[in-house]
């Protein structure tokens, strides 16, 4: 899990390990978002690796939370959220968080995974927004010197292959593949585009300075939380709310 964090401070341990060295709670912290993770025991009085669990604490910006459960979850090969004792485990959750069950504890899970995978769809979308625009503008633009029609419908045909992979990506929840193809899909859009786009004797320079960007991809990044596309055809931006409230994360442990 922390593996997965942008910039992570170095983990402290509020509880160190003693003589049971399953037992502790660590911190860290990534940018704006706080991350506490507790190991316990919660069935076969810890003599088992099994019978252990982990608590994961989640403080920061909704967009920060649910990427790192995104990516978590992508990563996992089994559903964090499942127990492999669950009448121990309820009885665990029970006497320490009395207002959450099992049930309640997926829905949390999931909410999270839910608002990534929405915003992709969104981001995605805007996209395919974009290329429509940029092809209406294509149609009615002729050659110029620095402009070619026919190496611009190259570009707008790599924009929709891109399209495809991103989709692809998203159903197969891999997060830095979608935004890999975003990527080449903004880029192919500037190159389509008859007002940003240069194929022949314009220097690179110029090409930078009026450069639009079609969208700031800023997934790990609190301040932003939407999808930037104002300077592009005037689509509109993309806004997610802040106001998820705060949950608590349990998740088991499968090493045997």
């Amino acid at each position: 899990l922390i593996s997965l964090l942008e910039n992570p401070e170095t983990p402290t341990f509020t509880a160190p390990p003693s003589y049971n060295e399953q037992k502790w709670t660590l911190e860290t912290t990534s940018g704006q978002l706080k991350l506490t993770i507790t190991s316990d025991s919660y069935w076969g009085f810890g003599l088992f690796n099994s019978g252990y669990l982990n608590t994961i604490t989640l403080e920061g910006p909704i967009n920060l939370r649910s990427r790192i459960i995104y990516d978590l979850t992508s990563a996992l090969a089994y559903k964090p959220w499942e127990f492999k004792h669950l009448s121990s485990a309820r009885k665990w959750v029970k006497r320490k968080f009395p207002g959450l069950d099992e049930k309640k504890n997926q829905n949390n899970w999931l909410e999270l995974i839910e608002y990534s995978n929405q915003r992709f769809q969104e981001i995605i979308q805007v996209m395919k927004e974009a290329r429509e625009k940029v092809s209406q503008k294509v149609k009615i633009t002729e050659s110029t010197e620095y402009w070619n029609k026919q190496k611009a419908d190259v570009s707008l045909a790599a924009a929709d292959f891109d399209l495809e992979l991103a989709k692809g990506a998203l159903a197969d929840n891999n997060a830095p593949a979608v935004e890999r193809a975003i990527a080449r899909i903004e880029a192919s859009l500037i190159e389509a585009d008859p007002e940003t786009g240069v194929h022949d004797n314009e220097q690179k320079e110029d090409l930078e300075k009026q450069r639009i960007i079609i969208s700031e991809i800023t997934m790990d990044d609190g301040n932003h939380s939407e999808v930037n596309v104002d300077s592009i055809n005037q689509i509109n931006s993309v806004s997610f709310e802040e106001d998820i409230p705060f949950v608590d994360l349990t998740i088991d442990s499968e090493q045997e």
